[in-house]
């Protein structure tokens, strides 16, 4: 059972949070696996009636996309051409489309004034990772977070009463948001969380209370340095690994994929793998939950044998362990995998 009910952590809510599950090529991929598994179903041409043009690899881009949309720019989508991926979404009705499901989903629930939109929060939960399953009520849980979200939206092409957050004005929308959540709750990083204290050391804020100050953004306040040979300098993390003018940060580390993941490289073992999953037969708007503690457990595994500094600033030097790529790539394939095969049985649940 939770240990306390917690909706929101309001000293949070002014933090931004940048949030792109596994960044475009790993959503597609997703997307693909489940594309493939669905073809010449009628789900397929269900699927097809509602999406219409806008393929379920592309379908898988459309809420990261709809970030693009600026309320400060009065819901116009200012930028077209900053995100390649988003080029075949940016026509003038898709752009209104996106617009439109952000107007309707920007201010509409629990929020700071600093924090980004509605629709950017559900996206993701942080349960601290000494959680052993995602429970709604834990310290990072919200009724419109990554699972309550897809829980929505899963209800609203069920047919069924869904008060949300979000907000969705038809079941093709809800089906955009959700071929793309599907993805997202299946990142670790977008389910379990680490809470740290001054000097680097776990705290559980079910337990102590939460302390603001030791909210690791998704991952994003941990910084990866460059792993030293020598186990002295290990106990010493010193300057951040950067990515241009950026530092590496953990979350993005997570949400890229290898070559190896992408979606062209989806071919007939991969869906032969994906095929032996077993299929979930209770309500599908009760898996978001059991995914997301599958999740947790896989965000275990990410933060175990990071050597963490002293917080600096508001960030967390971090050092990786030895085999540590190996070891994400391992649990990136197999989160890719169920999420490819569970929108597939999804759809076909909710769709047939």
């Amino acid at each position: 059972m939770p240990l306390r009910r917690h909706v929101l952590f309001p000293a949070l809510l002014t933090l931004p949070l940048v949030t792109h599950a596994w960044g475009p090529d790993g959503h597609q991929t997703v997307a693909t696996i489940a594309a493939r598994l669905i073809q010449g179903t009628p789900t397929e041409a269900r699927v097809t009636e509602l999406l219409g043009d806008i393929s379920l690899p592309l379908a898988s881009l459309w809420a990261d996309c709809a970030k693009g949309v600026s309320p400060a720019q009065q819901y116009r989508y200012p930028s077209p051409g900053k995100y390649p991926e988003c080029a075949p979404l940016e026509t003038p009705a898709r752009m209104a489309e996106m617009a439109d499901y952000v107007r309707r989903n920007d201010r509409q629930c629990q929020i700071g004034p600093d924090e980004d939109s509605c629709h950017r929060q559900a996206h993701y939960t942080d349960v601290a990772v000494q959680r052993s399953r995602y429970a709604l009520g834990f310290i990072g849980t919200r009724t419109d977070d990554v699972a309550g979200a897809l829980r929505t939206a899963v209800r609203v092409l069920q047919g069924k009463p869904a008060a949300g957050p979000p907000q969705f004005k038809s079941k093709r929308e809800a089906l955009l948001v959700l071929v793309h959540l599907v993805g997202d709750i299946h990142q670790p990083l977008h389910v379990g969380a680490l809470y740290l204290d001054a000097q680097g050391q776990r705290v559980d804020p079910d337990k102590a209370g939460l302390d603001p100050a030791s909210f690791t953004v998704g991952g994003n306040s941990l910084w990866v340095v460059a792993a030293p040979q020598a186990t002295r300098a290990a106990r010493s993390p010193s300057a951040p690994v950067t990515t241009g003018a950026a530092p590496l940060k953990l979350h993005t580390l997570w949400d890229s994929v290898p070559d190896a993941l992408r979606p062209q490289r989806v071919d007939a073992a991969w869906l032969a793998e994906a095929r032996q999953l077993p299929t979930d037969a209770d309500d599908p708007a009760d898996w978001a939950e059991r995914w997301a503690t599958q999740s947790l457990e896989q965000a275990r595994l990410a933060f175990d044998g990071l050597v963490i500094s002293p917080r600096q600033g508001a960030h967390w030097n971090v050092v990786l362990p030895p085999g540590y790529s190996a070891r994400a790539d391992a649990i990136k394939r197999e989160q890719l995998t169920r999420a490819g095969a569970g929108l597939a049985q999804l759809l076909k649940a909710i769709l047939n």
